[in-house]
């Protein structure tokens, strides 16, 4: 699932096929023992269900409306959840030392059109939306229970 992987100063990178979004994005592996692992979080990414995609788009969404309210701009009203999606660009998936046997973890890097200088971080566990919110590359194996401000999951 994985293709074009290549050794770089920060680990290896490949690319993959990002079905949502319709387009391939960057997948960054530690090393060469995480391939297998690499292409399991892979395969997640493109299966995972209607309901955890829609508990993202709404997670965005809130992202996106409160960030705009806080710098004085109009919200934005969607016709439904998955609209969101015409505004956000997946960058790149990093794959994190796998935990929990060979469990699947997303944790992705995304642009959208509101916040353009931090962007947007994705992290999903056990068909959970667990951390959407700006990048600051957040602990993909953390507890998300107690919910920080800043985390509109």
């Amino acid at each position: 699932m994985i293709k074009n992987i290549r050794n770089t100063e920060y680990g290896l990178v490949g690319e993959m096929y990002f079905s949502l979004f319709d387009r391939n994005i960057e997948v960054s592996i530690d090393d060469e023992l995480m391939i297998e692992y690499a292409n399991i979080c892979a395969e997640y990414l493109n299966s995972l269900n209607d309901e955890v995609i829609n508990q993202f788009c709404l997670a965005a969404i809130r992202y996106c409306n409160e960030f705009l309210s806080d710098i004085g701009e109009d919200e934005i009203g969607f016709n439904k959840p998955s609209d969101v999606l015409t505004l956000i660009k997946p960058k790149s998936l990093t794959v994190p030392d796998p935990q929990n046997g060979l469990e699947p973890v997303i944790d992705m890097e995304l642009d959208c059109e509101w916040e353009e200088e931090h962007g947007m971080e994705l992290i999903i566990r056990n068909d959970t939306v667990l951390y959407v919110g700006a990048y600051y590359g957040e602990n993909p194996w953390g507890d998300y229970t107690n919910k920080k401000s800043w985390n509109y999951a």
